[in-house]
């Protein structure tokens, strides 16, 4: 990364892919120039000029063309008349190899294969490996978690170059792609179980005699400083919950009161949800 020569396209220039080439930019992995988003809303790709000053385009095929990496960031039911739109103006046939990442959620490495290598010679499809890439909204602020996977032709190269461009936004860890339903169900999915947590103590705290901005302060402050005690800890989390929970006191008598309710389990069972969910939108593609 780095490299005059390496020029990043993202078809598809919402959150995510803003979050990306802010991020690059501003880590110094890349030049502003060496970048160029696609879009077909004019007033979004002004925006991203204004505040990036990057290479816009609403065309699909010149950005793809141009690109050494391409970022597929279009909602996934708007893929697949995108990559065959994309086909039939051969842009698929290269001469320089070229690596596609894609964002876009539950779609399998298979899905891309099929349409991009269909009655393409093998050394063509050799050219152009598909990486898969499965982010979180954390990443809006830095703070990401990406799961990445990549198909056959994928070199050490390939996903090394893919882990610099998701580095620059957040941690970032190499999976198989039968573990992708995982990472959708703990960190795609997440941050929502999280803000879950965050309204429920918010609305208690509430209930408990504080205003609005007070129970936000008190939940916000706590999670957020436990979180890093956490980090900056060698200790797991089941160690320090037992630190923090004296006998007969205050903390026993709530984590009492949770086992009873359930609590564990309602969490294991939301996430295993999430991760069939996965599975199956996978399927029915």
């Amino acid at each position: 990364m780095g490299a005059s020569d390496v020029r990043i396209g993202f078809i598809g220039a919402g959150n995510m892919a803003e979050a990306m080439a802010g991020a690059l930019i501003s880590s110094g992995k890349v030049q502003s120039r060496q970048l160029t988003l696609c879009d077909i809303r004019k007033d979004r790709l002004t925006h991203l000029e204004t505040q990036y000053n990057v290479h816009t385009s609403t065309t699909a095929a010149e950005t793809f063309a141009m690109a050494t990496t391409v970022v597929l960031a279009v909602k996934p039911q708007g893929m697949k008349p995108l990559l065959e739109d994309l086909r039939s103006k051969g842009v698929y046939r290269t001469d320089r190899r070229k690596q596609v990442i894609t964002i876009a959620a539950g779609l399998p490495l298979s899905f891309y294969e099929e349409i991009f290598y269909t009655g393409m010679a093998p050394h063509f499809a050799k050219r152009l490996p598909i990486l898969r890439v499965m982010p979180n909204t954390p990443a809006l602020v830095l703070a990401g978690m990406s799961g990445l996977c990549g198909n056959c032709h994928a070199t050490d190269s390939d996903m090394d170059l893919a882990e610099s461009i998701l580095s620059s936004m957040g941690d970032v860890l190499r999976v198989t792609e039968e573990q992708m339903d995982g990472v959708t169900a703990i960190s795609g999915s997440g941050p929502a179980y999280f803000f879950y947590l965050v309204e429920t103590m918010v609305n208690t705290a509430i209930e408990l005699g504080f205003d609005k901005d007070q129970a936000h302060r008190l939940a916000l402050a706590t999670l957020n400083g436990s979180a890093k005690l956490l980090l900056a800890s060698d200790e797991d989390p089941a160690t320090l919950r037992k630190k923090v929970t004296s006998p007969g006191g205050t903390t026993e008598a709530a984590i009492n009161e949770m086992a009873a309710q359930n609590v564990p389990e309602g969490i294991r069972q939301g996430i295993l949800a999430a991760a069939k969910k996965s599975r199956d939108l996978s399927r029915s593609l």
